[in-house]
């Protein structure tokens, strides 16, 4: 217990010497300033704490509007663009350094002349880093729950789903991360890989996506019609594109599990009261109900077990190569 104590000590102690670390905690807390600013009043929603005033009758405070879009902005813009992209890419950036530079001479020899396997001593560095992003997430997640109850007026703590989620988009990269740090040596090449390997886990999302719709539904990618030929054509083709798809780690259907864990006052899910608000305004009037059922086709233990498989052989890689490497 007292290795492990030591080892996430240190882990914070050099992030906390980097610059990265810094910047993103004020970034972040500039972006939850921006996010209490938004309120409702009798008349519609205000910006800036009141500097900018919309008079919006469906958006005024305890309405349903105003939860569904307090609620919509924390899960499209903050964790769908600051805290599972713009910080996981800070984070690691700034952890890809935390193995290289121990495994340089010298550095690790203080704590591998302690009494700890080099399996522990590398899952103790890993976990470590994790602190990195954990830290901001449970951050941000405790500053929504309290502004949701300040400008909505409902407790909501579904939104605490929001640290698991973005622990674990960050931790599929991060295992790619240390197993290129640990094989390359080298901080700029095992973070241009990483984003690399994140883009195909995007393209793979997206391709098994449009097949599955043109195989199953018949939309074209530019959301046409297509013919009995060319659906089935693409029924032939829908197996090779899942393939990547299945192996590889899926952080952006997992990001979108909050849809479905994020609830509001009424019961329902964000997922399914944000498709009912557009269905309303007229934006999903052609849409056919087997699409709809399409954006949640995948289980949460499917999309984070097989995410968690790609992970745990990753590091199971990473781990052999670091206690086999010579330092």
């Amino acid at each position: 217990m007292r290795a492990f104590v030591t080892v996430i000590v240190d882990s914070i102690r050099l992030l906390r010497a980097r610059a990265l670390f810094w910047v993103s905690l004020f970034i972040s807390a500039f972006v939850a300033l921006i996010y209490l600013s938004i309120g409702f009043d009798d008349r519609g929603m205000s910006l800036l704490f009141g500097a900018f005033h919309f008079d919006m009758p469906f958006m005024t405070k305890g309405s349903e509007g105003a939860e569904l879009l307090y609620l919509g902005i924390f899960r499209n813009f903050i964790v769908a663009w600051w805290l599972t992209w713009i910080a996981v890419v800070i984070a690691l950036v700034s952890c890809a350094p935390i193995l290289p530079e121990f495994m340089t001479e010298g550095a690790a020899g203080v704590a591998l002349s302690k009494p700890v396997s080099r399996p522990l001593l590398f899952a103790y560095k890993y976990i470590g880093a994790l602190l990195f992003i954990g830290l901001q997430a449970i951050l941000f997640a405790v500053i929504v729950f309290i502004a949701i109850r300040w400008r909505v007026g409902t407790w909501n703590p579904t939104v605490f789903w929001s640290v698991p989620v973005v622990l674990l988009v960050f931790s599929y990269l991060f295992s790619v991360l240390v197993l290129l740090g640990i094989r390359t040596r080298s901080v700029m090449a095992s973070v241009m890989l990483t984003l690399i390997l994140w883009l195909m886990c995007f393209i793979a999302q997206v391709g098994e996506s449009v097949c599955h719709s043109a195989a199953n539904h018949g939309i074209g990618i530019t959301g046409g019609e297509l013919s009995e030929e060319e659906r089935a054509s693409w029924k032939a083709a829908y197996p090779w594109a899942r393939l990547p798809y299945v192996v590889l780690p899926k952080p952006g259907e997992t990001t979108s599990l909050l849809d479905r864990w994020i609830v509001l006052g009424d019961g329902d899910n964000l997922g399914n009261s944000t498709f009912e608000a557009m269905n309303r305004n007229g934006r999903f009037d052609n849409l056919d109900e087997g699409v709809k059922d399409d954006l949640a086709r995948h289980s949460p233990a499917w999309v984070i077990g097989s995410s968690l498989a790609f992970e745990a052989v990753i590091l199971g890689l990473a781990c052999l190569a670091f206690s086999r490497r010579d330092f």
